[in-house]
C-alpha cells in the first residue's frame, strides 16, 4: 500500500474567504480546498484592464499619425527625422500596451493562486476551519492522503509531497 500526500502551503499572503471541503473530505484531483479574499485583486484587474485599454487606445493614435506623417513624407512635406519619430511612437506606445497587458496577466495568476486545489485525489487532513484566519506564503492548511496499491512494477513514493 502506497500513501501519496499533497502538502496544502499558501503560496501569497491572504485572507480565508472559504473552504470547500472539511477536514476527513474526499475529493477528486482538481476540487477546489481553500480559497482566500481575492476582492482587491479583482479590482486590479480591473484597474490593469483600464489602463492597457487606454494604452490601446494610444498605439492606435500613434499609428494613424505615423501613417498620415509617412503619406506627408511622401510628398517631402516632412522631414525624414519626423516620420522616423512617428515610428519610435509608434514603438514605444505598443511596449507600453505589452506591459499593460502583463500587468492584467500578473494579477490573474495571482487571483487562480487565491484557490487552492487538490493535486491528487484523497482525503483531506489537518485543515483548519477559521473563516478570516491570515496565512503567510508557505504556511501549512493540512494535506491530502491517498492511500492505493502501487502499480505492477512501480515502486513506492510514500510521503511525496505535491505543494499547491
Amino acid at each position: 500500500m502506497c500513501v501519496t500526500r499533497q502538502e496544502l502551503t499558501a503560496r501569497a499572503l491572504g485572507i480565508v474567504s472559504k473552504f470547500h471541503a472539511a477536514d476527513g473530505a474526499v475529493v477528486k484531483k482538481g476540487d477546489a480546498i481553500v480559497e482566500f479574499d481575492s476582492r482587491l485583486l479583482r479590482a486590479g484587474v480591473k484597474e490593469a484592464q483600464g489602463a492597457a485599454d487606454a494604452a490601446q487606445a494610444n498605439v492606435d493614435l500613434a499609428q494613424d499619425a505615423a501613417e498620415r506623417l509617412s503619406r506627408l513624407k511622401d510628398s517631402d512635406s516632412i522631414t525624414e527625422q519626423q516620420a522616423v519619430e512617428a515610428r519610435i511612437r509608434v514603438m514605444q506606445a505598443k511596449a507600453v500596451h505589452r506591459q499593460a497587458q502583463g500587468a492584467v496577466e500578473r494579477l490573474r495568476v495571482q487571483i487562480d493562486d487565491t484557490v487552492l486545489r487538490a493535486e491528487i485525489p484523497g482525503v483531506v487532513r489537518g485543515l483548519p476551519t477559521i473563516l478570516g484566519m491570515a496565512v503567510q506564503p508557505g504556511q501549512s492548511l493540512g494535506r491530502i492522503e491517498s492511500a492505493g496499491a502501487p502499480a505492477q512494477g512501480a515502486g513506492c513514493a510514500t510521503g511525496a509531497k505535491a505543494n499547491n
